[in-house]
C-alpha cells in the first residue's frame, strides 16, 4: 500500500461520496472511506479541508491523477457556483453543501448501478452494489482488514453469473433489466465508450435502449457517467422541489419543464440539481413547507 496527501480545494469528501450519486463506497464513520477505482484500492481520509489522506495500492501519481479525474479537481467549483441562479432556496442548498463536487465515474458501473437504484433508497443500493460486487466481481488483494477489496464486476462477469444469480442478490425484477442490459453490451450491441464522442441527445438514445433505462436513469448516467453537466435528472425530490418551489401552481409540460430548467440553471443544471436534491431531502418537512410559501416564485411574490 501507498501513502500520500493530496492537496484539495472546494472539496468535501463526505458530502460528495454521500450524495447518492455513487454506491460503492463504503464507511463506518463517515470520515474514512474505502472503494475501488479501476483495478486499484483506495482508503481516503480528509483530516482538514485542504487535503485527503491517502492509501491505495496504485503508485502515488497514478492515485494522484486518478482522484483528480474522478473528483473533478482540475474544475473551478467557484465558476461552477457563480452560475447558478440566486434564489433562496439555491443560496441556502450550495452553503450548506459546500464542497459537494460531481464524479467522474466509469459509465458502466454509473449504469449498472442506477438501474439498480429503481424504487431503492441509497443504503440499499449500496447493500446490493456491495454484494454483486463480492459474488460476481474480480478480488483484489490489499495489506489491510479490507482485504480483499472487490471491484464492481464487468459485463461479461454479470452474463457469466446469469438472471437467476443475479435476483438472488435481491434485486427483484431489476435483476432481469441488469442482464440484458449486460448482454447487449457484452455482445457489442452498445457501445459506451463511444458514446464519450456523441452528442446529449445522441448519448441519451442509446441509453435508453437500455432495459429499465428511462428519462431519470439516463439522464443520471449521462450526468455522472459521461460528465454532460446539463444533464438534469428528475427524480421524486427533484420533481417536488421543481414544482412546488420553482413552478408553483402551473401544470407544465414535459417539455415546458425541460426549457424551464435549461434556461433558468444555465449550463451546469445537472450540477446544481445535485445540491438541490442533497440538501432538501435532508430538511424537516416544516422547514421545507416554510419554504415553499415563501418562494419568490409562488403567485403573489
Amino acid at each position: 500500500m501507498e501513502s500520500f496527501d493530496l492537496r484539495v480545494r472546494d472539496f468535501n469528501l463526505g458530502l460528495t461520496l454521500s450524495s447518492g450519486q455513487v454506491f460503492h463506497w463504503a464507511t463506518s464513520d463517515g470520515c474514512h472511506w474505502h472503494g475501488m477505482l479501476g483495478k486499484h484500492f483506495y482508503h481516503l481520509h480528509q483530516p482538514k479541508a485542504s487535503f485527503l489522506r491517502v492509501h491505495t495500492t496504485a503508485s502515488p501519481s497514478l492515485g494522484r491523477q486518478d482522484l483528480s479525474h474522478y473528483f473533478g479537481l482540475d474544475q473551478s467549483l467557484q465558476r461552477i457556483l457563480k452560475s447558478f441562479p440566486k434564489d433562496p432556496l439555491m443560496r441556502e442548498a450550495t452553503h450548506a453543501y459546500k464542497g459537494l463536487r460531481l464524479l467522474r465515474q466509469d459509465p458502466w458501473v454509473t449504469l449498472a448501478s442506477f438501474i439498480l437504484s429503481s424504487t431503492k433508497q441509497i443504503l440499499q443500493i449500496r447493500q446490493t452494489v456491495q454484494e454483486i460486487s463480492c459474488r460476481f466481481g474480480s478480488p483484489h488483494a490489499i495489506q489491510t482488514h479490507h482485504s480483499p477489496a472487490w471491484a464492481f464486476p464487468d459485463p461479461a462477469q454479470l452474463v457469466q453469473a446469469g438472471e437467476s444469480r443475479l435476483r438472488a442478490c435481491r434485486m427483484g425484477y431489476r435483476a432481469k433489466y441488469l442482464y440484458q442490459t449486460a448482454c447487449l453490451i457484452q455482445e457489442g450491441q452498445i457501445q459506451l465508450d463511444s458514446l464519450r464522442t456523441c452528442s446529449l441527445e445522441e448519448a441519451r438514445e442509446v441509453l435508453m435502449q437500455c432495459p429499465g433505462v428511462g428519462p431519470k436513469i439516463a439522464e443520471c448516467v449521462l450526468l455522472f457517467g459521461y460528465g454532460f453537466q446539463e444533464a438534469f435528472p428528475m427524480d421524486v425530490w427533484i420533481r417536488r422541489i421543481l414544482e412546488d418551489y420553482y413552478l408553483p401552481g402551473q401544470k407544465s409540460s414535459v417539455a415546458q419543464v425541460q426549457a424551464f430548467v435549461a434556461d433558468y440553471f444555465g449550463p451546469h443544471s445537472g450540477y446544481a440539481q445535485q445540491y438541490l436534491f442533497d440538501h432538501v431531502r435532508n430538511l424537516p418537512s416544516e422547514v421545507w413547507q416554510a419554504m415553499v410559501k415563501a418562494s419568490p416564485f409562488a403567485q403573489g411574490s
